[in-house]
């Protein structure tokens, strides 16, 4: 019975007091911890959903097995169908926080039970550039003031946009005023499809921009590649609002899907609104391809990832896994799975779960490169591996260009 603190997740093992016991649950952090105990069922009685009172975490559990790539977005949904009950029901107010960074999960694959550990954290990376221009006697000539932007109605949408604490919300809002934008340079015909108007937009703009800053460098279609990426994977997914063909917030998307589209939509956005409408690009950033080099040949060295029962929060000055000297596992396999998203990069760590582990209490979970600590992932509730096969973590590093837009929500 794999638990994040006391709040049980999932896993077979019979629970005290013939207690139901589920295949698969998947937890997310919220925002704050109840002052309530609640549980709530699905109407087909396939979902299980839990708070606690003063738990940092919201759990769904499925009565069916189930596979960690539907299991995110399925899980999800039913945290929130259970978090509008509350509300409605004037029980509190309660937010999930941040599903694209944090969650944790019991699922099955190839006939085993997995508990696996999801973490981003991110790389905050500054570049600058400086730029003098001189006359023929070599003395520094003073910049012009920069131009003041020209408000457009677009702008209303990015602000509230960077104003969310919402990562759908936040997309939404952002691909509003990337519609916008596009609108005043290329005027949408009212007898014109949306979809062939974007393309024909994009395909303006890239006279100024070169597009190809905006997808992998394998991409030979950026505009083909933005469109099914941005507009058809997510902006359609997250706008329909009329049954039958609603999609609800949160729902049917990867969170962390969602956020890596945001960033690249981000980036696309400011060059457009700098081009056109004099707004300030900032300094420089890290492209794409130039994190993914970055990225590959840091992980070059020697990888591995470890966990332990020590209850200390990450700090800066951490050398060690273990600050206080508790025995530290390490996970029997460990490799770098490269850009896994624009600007992700990842890597897995797996570890058979034996007797050994099954009463630990997990708290740090940290990666090493070339026998330097790299990366301290935590979880302050404690999380037992008890009832599982495997015990997983995958863990990103997501690319953060500092003086740059928000990207974290």
């Amino acid at each position: 019975m794999a638990k994040v603190g006391d709040l049980y997740i999932g896993g077979e093992e019979p629970l005290a007091q013939d207690l139901e016991s589920f295949p698969s649950g998947i937890a997310f952090p919220i925002d704050n911890k109840p002052e309530i105990e609640y549980v709530w069922n699905s109407e087909d009685s396939q979902w299980q959903v839990e708070i606690k009172k003063d738990h940092a975490y919201i759990v769904a559990r499925s009565r069916e097995p189930q596979q960690y790539e539907v299991f995110v977005t399925s899980g999800l949904e039913q945290v929130q169908r259970c978090l509008d009950i509350i509300a409605v029901k004037k029980r509190g107010i309660f937010v999930v926080r941040r599903p694209e960074l944090d969650h944790l999960a019991v699922f099955q694959t190839k006939g085993c039970q997995v508990l696996r550990h999801f973490s981003v954290a991110t790389l905050a990376i500054e570049t600058k550039v400086k730029i003098e221009v001189r006359d023929k006697n070599g003395q520094i000539k003073p910049h012009p003031p920069a131009p003041e932007p020209t408000w457009t109605w677009a702008f209303r949408y990015y602000r509230l946009s960077q104003a969310s604490n919402d990562i759908f919300e936040a997309y939404r809002n952002l691909f509003l005023s990337l519609e916008a934008l596009l609108n005043e340079i290329c005027p949408k015909q009212s007898s014109e499809k949306e979809r062939k108007w974007l393309e024909q937009a994009l395909s303006q703009v890239a006279s100024k921009l070169k597009l190809a800053h905006y997808v992998p460098d394998t991409v030979e279609a950026p505009i083909d590649y933005l469109m099914k990426t941005q507009y058809t994977d997510v902006r359609c997914r997250l706008f329909h609002a009329k049954y039958p063909d609603a999609l609800l917030p949160h729902t049917e998307l990867n969170p962390t899907d969602v956020l890596a589209a945001y960033e690249t939509l981000l980036l696309l956005w400011r060059d457009i609104a700098g081009s056109y409408f004099d707004v300030p690009r900032g300094g420089g950033v890290v492209t794409y391809q130039g994190f993914k080099s970055l990225m590959d040949e840091t992980f070059g060295r020697s990888l591995s990832v470890y966990f332990t029962e020590d209850e200390s929060p990450p700090r800066k000055e951490d050398i060690v896994v273990s600050p206080l000297g508790i025995a530290v596992h390490e996970f029997d396999d460990c490799s770098y799975l490269g850009q896994t998203k624009l600007g992700f990069a990842s890597w897995l760590g797996e570890v058979t779960v034996q007797d050994m582990h099954k009463n630990l209490i997990i708290h740090r979970i940290c990666s090493k490169l070339g026998g330097a600590l790299f990366n301290v992932a935590f979880v302050e509730s404690g999380l037992s591996p008890k009832g599982v096969d495997i015990f997983q973590t995958y863990q990103s590093t997501k690319l953060v260009n500092k003086g740059q837009p928000k990207t974290s929500f």
